[in-house]
């Protein structure tokens, strides 16, 4: 029997140990993804004085820099994905988002630095089309939701970690002051910051390549693969629901990244906290608040019955808590009421990253499914990060100035982009139809 006509059985999933530790190291470098990517929330203040910029242009830093090349990259890689080794792509892309987290902390202007997330974002977009076509190859469709949101989980627990040990290391180089790397000279405590969170992260690379692939399920013969045309026919004819899908989730994720982007200065200008003790809060409120929506919400929509119908049911109620939390975490005056109210904020908002990308799972053939999931990618980042970040420093900065502007901009974009979400995700159910 060939390997593609193994792959057209039912039964032939990886043993459960396999699919498992598959997907526990699929989690650990999507922590490491976004440990390098929100770093630099951590990193406004030093980053401000060194390069003499605007909250704007950190905004900039923050969504589009990344954002852009993560999303235009991520088309052709999901392409590439869906016709070699999966896994080997991530792997070589998780080596290059870690060399250019570790080079943002050599950057020696903020167009250098601007270039450097470029090119994290370039690496990172390799990491989850390669992890979604994988783990839908690995488990039954009424475990697919638990199995996604325990990879999504790794975009919580990397960006609490972001804060929590960003936290530790700004300590750390601050108390000890600058310091000196052989053939670098002196370093800027931000700095060692970047190079410090960046290397690590090439061990996962190196075990990324290294990892067992599953079998392709559904593919007939060698060499089918989908075509532009078919990803086009495919896309027409699921248009209503898919594109009620990518803007739900991306409206969920402007709310989000305008949100936790902004949250740890938030704490430092508003509440009056310093940045380790701020990165420690916000970080704790994050790796629980990602835990209760990816885990709960993954467990919730497979208990559902695990249909297309469910898990946008499932995203819909929790897109309506995140907008009740959304338009009150920032103004309440208790930094501890704002931190408990932002846990069941990132919780909703964390939801859908592993309930939504399970049900686009289950209507993508599997042919086109790493490309399905770029595009899916593509607008849901297009949407969340570059505009999300930016516009919650460009409205403070125009219409909100001073140090608390921040509070009142987080105050009205992110209940915004809740709600549009909520119609969104009740409109794809109605265009779910038989999964």
């Amino acid at each position: 029997m060939t390997e593609t006509e193994t792959a057209a059985r039912d039964d032939s999933y990886p043993r459960p140990i396999i699919a498992w530790a598959t997907v526990a190291i699929l989690f650990f470098a999507y922590i490491f993804s976004f440990i390098d990517r929100m770093i630099i929330s951590l990193l406004v203040e030093p980053l401000k004085a060194e390069f003499n910029v605007t909250d704007t242009q950190i905004g900039l830093l923050m969504g589009p820099a990344f954002a852009l090349f993560y999303t235009i990259a991520g088309l052709p890689i999901g392409r590439l994905i869906d016709r070699t080794r999966r896994l080997r792509v991530a792997g070589i892309g998780a080596a290059i988002w870690c060399a250019m987290t570790a080079a943002s902390g050599m950057a020696g202007s903020f167009w250098q630095l601007f270039a450097a997330r470029i090119g994290v974002g370039v690496g990172e977009a390799t990491l989850s089309p390669a992890a979604y076509s994988v783990i839908s190859d690995s488990f039954p469709k009424k475990r697919l939701g638990l199995a996604m949101g325990v990879y999504s989980l790794g975009s919580a627990t990397g960006a609490g970690l972001a804060f929590l040990l960003g936290g530790m290391v700004v300590a750390l180089v601050t108390n000890a002051g600058s310091f000196s790397l052989p053939l670098v000279g002196q370093l800027e405590p931000w700095r060692v910051v970047f190079i410090a969170v960046g290397l690590p992260g090439l061990l996962i690379a190196a075990m990324l390549w290294m990892l067992p692939e599953p079998a392709r399920k559904g593919v007939v013969t060698d060499g089918d693969h989908a075509t532009l045309r078919d990803l086009f026919a495919f896309l027409k004819s699921r248009a209503g629901f898919i594109s009620m899908h990518f803007l739900a989730v991306g409206m969920v994720n402007l709310a989000v990244f305008a949100a936790v982007s902004w949250t740890a200065v938030l704490f430092v200008r508003v509440h009056g906290f310093g940045v380790a003790e701020s990165g420690y809060l916000t970080g704790a409120a994050l790796i629980v608040g990602g835990m209760i929506g990816l885990i709960g919400g993954g467990w919730l929509s497979d208990k559902a019955g695990g249909s297309v119908k469910a898990r946008m049911a499932v995203c819909g109620g929790a897109a309506v808590v995140g907008a009740v939390c959304a338009a009150f975490y920032s103004l309440v005056p208790n930094p501890w009421l704002a931190a408990f109210i932002f846990v069941f904020f990132f919780a909703a908002g964390a939801t859908p990253i592993g309930v939504a990308a399970a049900a686009l799972q289950q209507i993508a053939p599997n042919r086109m499914r790493a490309t399905v999931s770029a595009a899916y990618l593509f607008v849901v980042n297009f949407v969340g990060l570059v505009i999300g970040p930016p516009a919650v420093a460009a409205l403070a900065d125009m219409m909100f100035p001073g140090e608390e502007g921040i509070r009142y901009s987080i105050a009205i974009i992110s209940p915004v982009g809740y709600a549009v979400a909520i119609v969104c995700f009740f409109l794809a159910m109605r265009f779910a139809g038989e999964d």
